[in-house]
């Protein structure tokens, strides 16, 4: 811990850039001038009612100007904070629950700690490492958060969410190939209003949250919110000896020792995973002192608690005799001590299928075992089942009215975040697969707008800057049978861009729209693994990158807009980290692609039905692809990649021995795909929801064997993905009584481990599901009491979020949880 501290320190006190925000000039500018409360700002637009059982008018700000979203040419989905509490969606992994169109998310697994994988139109991120931007931006009250660690968000006291779907490289930068996830909290107003609210539900979940919206002064406005929710975990941790004794088995158990004595009093239970502690509090302050000048502040602060990832065992792969020499060596060396193999007595037992072996320990062993480096495998080793994250996030931001037709916004921000978590992939309590991961970031970014209009206001403009620096610090040990070593790296991260965006309207339908950024990076990656390599220089990894967008729309009717857009997108090049030799070092190929939009956005029968849909088709340029081949050691020091360690021996017969090669270059791919987006009231109390998207992924090489190569059958991300609901409100003289039904459903997805070798083998299959959500939710006459009582997954459905190999003995899975009841009572004031 000494470590990473003075490097951390040492990183954010590296000479830095700083984008100029004028925040003490515009303050001055304006110093004691005094105006009403304003309206909350853009990153706050209130919905306006239409009439008598119509649909309200949803405001967005995606392109940095108040617009409404049925007259916004890009496919967006605006979800409030009421929405996505009713779909039970509270946190930014569980938002690709078939909400949105085309976006696919799942819970981080066990390996990426608090990663949460993000597909967006076929355009995928989950990984930890800080060499490698995000493919979809997230910001929060437009601060961006720069890398994939700390993703995890939380969405209480969200007002809502909006989220852009395609490359959004021109307004939300280079980090945005896939699209924009933008989290808005509510804003104080200085009404003196509040709520608080506290649940109950199962696996002993305790919920409480509040807010809390006062004036403080004249012309200063305050909101205080907090949150806490504690659950314990649905997978089961067994003692494996305690519980083969259970099951009338105890030579399966062979010597191996018993982990806790008192196991046999509670069940053979240790614990569990997928439970967890989260808590954490937001200020914002609001300062109107005129009305040309806003000025926001706010103080985020988040900590988490959590047990493990909730894994189980799928299938036990190769156990015994294993065909690697290293994994086999370590299978005889438990055999001999403890008279156990790793087969199928370690899957969950029959009948409990939410359960695992996992101890977060490798025993401590009586012989030696070599290594891929000829050191023994360190033994004896054991971590605490917690997944610790962290989170605090400062920002300031200024919104100034230069002149009539002018006006400016400056934004500044601190964050310092990360993570903690061990990882058990074998999920047994033999260790072939026992690591450590320490994550920590220290983040700033600062932005600067100008918004404006021109020619009797025909010609809308924006023009901005942004500068982001992170230093990210990771250490560790990575314990595999093949591999242990330790990790101490540094990644220090800079960009900065500058970008344009204007409309003009051509007529009073029909508007022409365009826009570019240009930005320029670094990454410098510092690569030190005691035990397995240390590279002594840094590597580094630069980028010079133009993004442009034409657009075209035209009002058909006042309800009826027609739009098509062509963009550009792009993803840095980065740093690949996993590496054995110094030459195995190399930057990442920077991703683009071109996207073709065409979309239609409708209103019906009195503004009673809403519905949007698009198609797309996007040209996917360079796809960052990573193949494992073999380095010939034979050829030290230069350094080829080869596809083949049959190669090798032909090359170099003098010395036959090969590494593991992990590459990553460019592939082409197509994408084709549908989305729509459909609300409907048709009677006053009744409302309908119906979302969905169809995506149809083609690598662009077609030739089995070569890097990029997908063999047929294998998934992005599920080809269709769809979500309905429906809810009807019943008034009575004792309050609003309302049933709702959510239904999500997803096709077929695949895991498989080779995609370019293989089409998708069951094992890594999950077929296609559906969930089904239900609640009840209660209004009082006045407003002030509301209580919801819910279930989701009511059919108990057994799911899989995703399947993936540990360690090359086993299938494990990341496990969706049971069925499970809610019930929470909510006093607004």
């Amino acid at each position: 811990m000494t470590s990473m501290t003075q490097s951390v320190t040492s990183a954010a006190a590296r000479p830095r850039r700083s984008l100029p925000l004028l925040l003490a000039t515009v303050a001055a500018l304006c110093a004691g001038a005094r105006a009403q409360a304003q309206s909350p700002p853009d990153s706050q637009p209130q919905p306006q009612d239409l009439g008598d059982g119509g649909l309200q008018v949803v405001t967005v700000t995606a392109r940095y100007e108040r617009e409404d979203l049925q007259r916004t040419p890009l496919a967006i989905s605006s979800t409030s904070g009421d929405q996505l509490k009713a779909a039970n969606v509270g946190n930014i992994d569980t938002l690709g629950s078939g909400l949105i169109p085309n976006l696919f998310t799942t819970p981080p697994d066990a390996d990426e700690g608090g990663v949460p994988t993000i597909v967006m139109r076929g355009v995928s991120q989950n990984d930890a490492s800080y060499a490698r931007a995000p493919a979809v931006a997230i910001y929060v009250d437009d601060v961006y958060h720069a890398t994939a660690v700390g993703s995890e968000l939380n969405l209480t006291d969200i007002d809502r969410i909006e989220v852009d779907r395609g490359p959004q490289s021109t307004l939300s930068g280079n980090a945005s190939i896939g699209g924009a996830i933008k989290l808005y909290t509510k804003q104080p107003t200085g009404d003196n209003s509040g709520f608080f609210n506290v649940g109950y539900g199962s696996y002993n979940e305790l919920v409480g949250s509040g807010a809390f919206d006062t004036t403080i002064a004249p012309d200063l406005y305050a909101r205080v919110s907090a949150h806490f929710h504690r659950q314990d975990g649905y997978v089961t941790l067994l003692d494996f000896t305690c519980e083969m004794n259970k099951l009338g088995t105890p030579a399966l158990a062979g010597s191996f020792p018993t982990a806790q004595p008192e196991a046999e009093a509670h069940g053979c239970s240790t614990g569990a995973e997928g439970g967890g502690t989260e808590d954490g509090g937001r200020l914002k302050i609001r300062y109107v002192p005129s009305d040309r000048l806003e000025i926001n502040l706010s103080a985020d602060i988040e900590r988490t608690n959590d047990e493990d990832s909730p894994e189980v065992i799928e299938r036990v792969t190769d156990p015994y005799p294993n065909t690697n020499a290293l994994v086999n060596a370590y299978n005889i060396q438990i055999q001999n001590q403890f008279g156990v193999q790793y087969d199928n007595r370690f899957l969950a037992p029959s009948g409990s299928p939410y359960s695992s072996y996992s101890s977060f320990c490798r025993p401590l062993l009586q012989g030696t075992v070599p290594s891929s480096s000829g050191e023994p495998v360190p033994s004896g080793i054991c971590y605490s089942n917690q997944k610790l994250q962290n989170s605090d996030v400062f920002s300031a931001k200024v919104d100034y009215q230069l002149l009539d037709s002018v006006h400016l916004t400056a934004i500044e921000s601190y964050s310092a975040f990360g993570d903690n978590f061990p990882q058990n992939g074998d999920e047994s309590p033999l260790g072939y697969v026992l690591s450590n991961f320490n994550q920590n970031v220290i983040q700033r970014t600062s932005e600067l707008r100008l918004n404006g209009d021109l020619f009797d206001k025909k010609l809308d403009w924006v023009l901005g800057g942004f500068f982001d620096n992170f230093t990210g610090y990771s250490d560790g040990f990575i314990g595999y049978i093949t591999d242990n070593f330790n990790e101490y790296d540094t990644a220090y991260n800079e960009s900065a861009s500058g970008f344009f965006h204007v409309d003009y309207r051509i007529a009073d339908k029909w508007r022409v729209s365009g826009g570019a950024r240009l930005t320029t990076g670094e990454v410098e990656y510092h690569f030190d693994h005691p035990g397995l390599l240390v590279i002594t220089d840094p590597f580094t990894s630069k980028e010079h990158h133009w993004d442009w967008l034409l657009s075209t729309d035209y009002q058909i009717t006042d309800d009826t807009l027609a739009y098509a857009t062509v963009s550009t997108g792009s993803r840095p090049p980065g740093v690949t980290t996993i590496v054995i030799t110094a030459q195995q070092m190399q930057s990442t190929p920077e991703e683009e692609l071109t996207s073709y939009e065409m979309g239609l956005k409708n209103e019906f029968f009195d503004h009673r039905i809403r519905a949007n849909m698009d198609v797309f088709y996007s040209d996917y340029k360079s796809r960052s692809t990573t193949e494992q081949g073999y380095q010939c050691l034979g050829q030290l020091p230069a350094a080829t990649w080869e596809a083949s360690a049959a190669t090798c021996a032909a090359l170099y017969p003098g010395n036959t021995s090969t590494v593991p090669w992990y590459i990553t270059v460019g592939t082409p791919a197509k994408i084709e795909g549908a989305e729509w987006d459909i609300t409907a009231l048709p009677v006053r109390g009744l409302q309908f929801d119906f979302s969905g998207g169809y995506i149809d992924f083609r690598s662009g090489v077609n030739t089995p064997g070569l890097p990029g190569y997908i063999a047929p059958g294998n998934h992005q991300q599920p080809d269709w993905n769809m979500h309905a609901a429906l809810q009807y409100t019943i008034n009575s003289g004792w309050g609003a009584f309302t049933p709702r039904v959510d239904v999500s459903w997803q096709s077929q997805m695949d895991f498989d481990p080779a995609p370019g070798a293989e089409s998708p083998q069951p094992a890594y299959t999950i077929m296609p599901y559906a969930l089904t959500n239900a609640q009840l939710a209660y209004a009082s006459s006045d407003g002030k009491w509301s209580a919801i009582f819910s279930v989701t997954n009511l059919s108990d459905k057994f799911y899989y979020y995703q399947l993936f190999g540990g360690g090359e003995v086993n299938i494990s899975s990341n496990v969706g949880p049971p069925r499970e009841f809610h019930f929470s009572v909510r006093r607004d004031f």
